[in-house]
């Protein structure tokens, strides 16, 4: 289907989402500080619409009226509603239709691609944790996919909210989604395990936590100023096969 092509243009542009969770409070903080202009948030909850109101965009509990306003909407909802949401709104030639999710492709978003609009995705590789603003987006990876003139668009955007754009192709999201995991989840997994051995010693997860935050913060250093294999540390680097005895 051809649309209308998508220019990296953003005088005028107005931004509108769909989901008022972490993400989405994150995307409306980073939009704003990169001197865009937000025109509405819709959410069925109405305390989170409310919430985006006070923000200064229209807060609504009709997503129509967020798609009716916006030039670009980012569905910033759960994986499970973003097909659903897609198929239920009314779409127009020349509006940009975006997904936030890492695990999704744009198929999600056929129903509005079938109505003329252009599509694309937009995943950026960071956790967001509750109260997560603007300074999130700061150097971080933004996961593209979409047709030449989207993706010319979407890297400007990332560039311009502080991030660092780089483009999928179609059946690459899996794999990349998974890395996701395996850095941010698996590390607090792994650091719920040494803390349950702290436990074993007599102290509480917090006192654990506390305890075990330095070296990690020391580890990803050692990261971004050594790389990989040179952040690695301890026994088996040095060959301290006694330790690792005692370990087991």
């Amino acid at each position: 289907m051809n649309h209308t092509a998508i220019t990296p243009s953003w005088d005028g542009l107005n931004i509108g989402l769909v989901g008022a969770g972490r993400l989405g409070a994150s995307l409306v903080a980073a939009l704003a500080a990169g001197g865009l202009r937000v025109v509405a948030v819709g959410s069925r909850n109405e305390a989170a619409a409310a919430s985006a109101g006070a923000r200064g965009a229209l807060g609504s509990t009709s997503l129509q009226a967020v798609a009716d306003h916006s030039d670009v909407v980012f569905i910033t909802t759960l994986d499970a509603a973003i097909a659903p949401v897609a198929a239920g709104l009314r779409w127009r030639p020349g509006q940009l239709v975006l997904h936030c999710s890492g695990a999704l492709s744009l198929d999600a978003l056929s129903a509005a691609a079938e109505q003329g609009a252009a599509t694309g995705c937009f995943y950026p590789l960071q956790t967001f944790a509750a109260g997560a603003g603007a300074g999130a987006w700061d150097g971080i990876t933004v996961a593209l996919e979409g047709e030449p003139s989207v993706l010319a668009f979407l890297s400007g955007l990332a560039r311009r909210l502080g991030g660092k754009p780089i483009v999928l192709a179609s059946g690459q999201k899996a794999l990349f989604h998974a890395a996701a995991v395996f850095a941010s989840n698996y590390t607090v997994t792994l650091i719920a395990g040494a803390a349950d051995l702290w436990q074993r010693l007599g102290f509480d997860r917090d006192q654990a936590l506390s305890g075990l935050l330095p070296i990690l913060r020391g580890t990803v250093g050692n990261l971004e100023r050594l790389g990989l294999p040179g952040a690695l540390t301890g026994p088996i680097v040095r060959g301290d096969r006694a330790t690792i005895e005692r370990h087991l």
